[in-house]
């Protein structure tokens, strides 16, 4: 599994790294200014009126009036003003925005850089039926949260699932050779072959795992929306290509104007003494005048919408990861507490480089809405052990784990978000709007798997494993007067098949294998500690 070739993914172990892994971080000043940017453009028709001056004289008066709150690494949260002239920087961006809106496919940038929406992607009675059809997949009444299509039921199982050779035999995948934390050698989710044309028409080539085919309503309904989901998933991917670096608003360094520091106890053995003056330390260090880096003198200079390689899909064979979801609150239960883990798709087995989330039905439930945060490598230009400054200028302290929160988006029904499996996401927990009436939120998923990597075992080339399937169809294919005892006996001598039993074991297996993964992906790429003694371009204390 090399990774020499494909899109950048979040599944090395990145704890050896001097510096951390991942974007570079943004000042809290900038961070506000994302989500100003982000609160304007989810406004009705705002590329057709964030010109006029009546607009940009209340969006000024509202960005300078508001204190943003920003999460911070440390569990905390820091507030934020943003002056005249930043909030006018952003205004200014807008520009950039509105040109990059792909008024032809009705989706634009979103929350943050790389992330792309769309709140009418579809019309509303393909949204309507693609819910209804899913809403027939009779989920588990018993739990708020379920798989309506399960990608980990019937997965690629290493050594037993089977896959004809250049000879046509039946053989059994072997597992990868990587021994690495992101790799599994038991279970890999199986994607869908799909064939674009040079004009982005879909056909899907092989089945969807878990979906029985005579869902015929619904495949045709998931092609649909998943040729639909295709000039998102190019606007990603262009976002995320190394030839489109991610622009900074906010470069440079904080400085300080003062340097009066508290002075140290006399006695080393003035254990007091040592405590109040490692307060007033603390407290110096983040109250001392200090001068943070700043939007340009001359501000806004364009750009925004430029790209030096656009990714275009037509005409090419992609693989998707095809799911979809439900979560559901009955009446009286007025809140789904649950709290996510941040997460990314997959593992290094099927490199899933983008993810679409497309959600079909929110019903009787408010604040529901996804959230993203990415890794950042460390802070550059401070002086060694300046808690300060790092903190002051970028939230981030030392030993706090080395990732910011980057927005988030609000879910409705129609909502399309794709954004690049490099940034993790997790879903708020929803709560009923009216107790007294049941809610829910339906969804489908579709993983993109990197398209400029080698295909990986797909549905195109492992059959069905449902034991209940092939059955099934051997009953409806052989003559009635066929002795059934022949059928049980034949069934028997299949050895890579899977009944209903082992199926939710495996399930499970997997499932809980995909959780210690999500835990050890955190420690290993998205919460390396920051070191502030030991960095890229520390300084030296004058």
């Amino acid at each position: 599994m090399s990774d020499s070739r494909g899109y950048r993914h979040p599944f090395n172990d990145c704890t050896h790294y001097l510096g951390g892994v991942g974007g570079n971080p943004r000042t809290l000043v900038d961070l506000a200014m994302s989500r100003l940017s982000a609160a304007i453009r989810r406004q009705k028709d705002w590329w057709l009126v964030y010109h006029e001056k009546t607009f940009k004289h209340h969006w000024i008066q509202e960005a300078c009036d508001r204190v943003w709150e920003i999460p911070l690494p440390c569990g905390e949260d820091t507030k934020v003003k943003l002056s005249q002239r930043q909030a006018e920087y952003v205004l200014q961006e807008l520009e950039g925005y509105a040109s990059l809106r792909d008024q032809v496919n009705n989706c634009q940038v979103s929350c943050f850089e790389r992330i792309w929406e769309s709140e009418n992607l579809l019309e509303h009675s393909v949204v309507s039926s693609l819910d209804h059809e899913l809403s027939s997949l009779e989920p588990d009444s018993s739990k708020r949260a379920t798989k309506l299509i399960n990608p980990y039921t019937c997965p690629l199982i290493y050594g037993r699932s089977i896959s004809a050779d250049l000879q046509g035999n039946p053989t059994p995948i072997s597992p990868p050779a990587d021994a690495t934390y992101s790799v599994s050698c038991k279970f890999a989710l199986l994607p869908t072959d799909i064939q674009l044309t040079a004009s982005n028409q879909l056909e899907l080539l092989s089945y969807i795992n878990d979906l029985h085919l005579r869902h015929t309503s619904l495949y045709r309904l998931l092609n649909t929306t998943l040729s639909a989901f295709i000039p998102l998933f190019e606007h990603t991917l262009s976002d995320l290509h190394r030839n489109n670096p991610l622009p900074q608003r906010i470069p440079g360094r904080s400085w300080y104007s003062q340097w009066c520091e508290p002075e140290p106890p006399e006695f080393s053995d003035d254990e007091e003494g040592w405590a109040l003056y490692e307060l007033d330390m603390w407290h110096w260090m983040s109250h001392r005048p200090i001068n943070l880096p700043d939007i340009p003198k001359d501000g806004y200079q364009g750009g925004l919408e430029e790209r030096k390689y656009i990714v275009k899909l037509g005409g090419r064979r992609l693989q998707v990861v095809i799911s979809a979801s439900e979560t559901r609150l009955n009446a009286g239960q007025s809140y789904h507490g649950s709290i996510e883990p941040w997460r990314v798709e997959g593992m290094k087995n099927e490199r899933i480089v983008a993810c679409g989330f497309f959600y079909t039905s929110v019903e009787n439930v408010v604040d529901s809405s996804i959230e993203f945060r990415m890794a950042v490598t460390y802070p550059r230009g401070f002086n060694a052990g300046d808690n300060g400054a790092t903190f002051r200028t970028w939230g981030i302290r030392d030993a706090a784990p080395c990732h910011q929160y980057i927005g988030d988006v609000p879910i409705r029904q129609g909502t399309a978000i794709v954004f690049p499996n490099i940034y993790q996401y997790r879903h708020t927990p929803i709560q009923l709007a009216d107790p007294g009436k049941p809610g829910h939120r339906r969804m489908v998923s579709f993983l993109l798997v990197d398209p400029d990597i080698p295909p990986i075992p797909s549905t195109s080339n492992v059959p069905p494993q449902q034991k209940a399937w092939i059955r099934e169809a051997l009953d409806d294919f052989l003559d009635v007067r066929f002795p059934e005892e022949v059928v049980d006996k034949i069934m028997e001598h299949v050895d890579w098949l899977v009944d209903e039993d082992e199926m939710a074991r495996l399930r499970e297996e997997m499932m809980q294998e995909r959780r210690e993964f999500v835990s050890n992906n955190d420690d290993h790429y998205f919460s390396i500690p920051f070191d502030v003694f030991n960095g890229p371009e520390v300084l030296l204390y004058p």
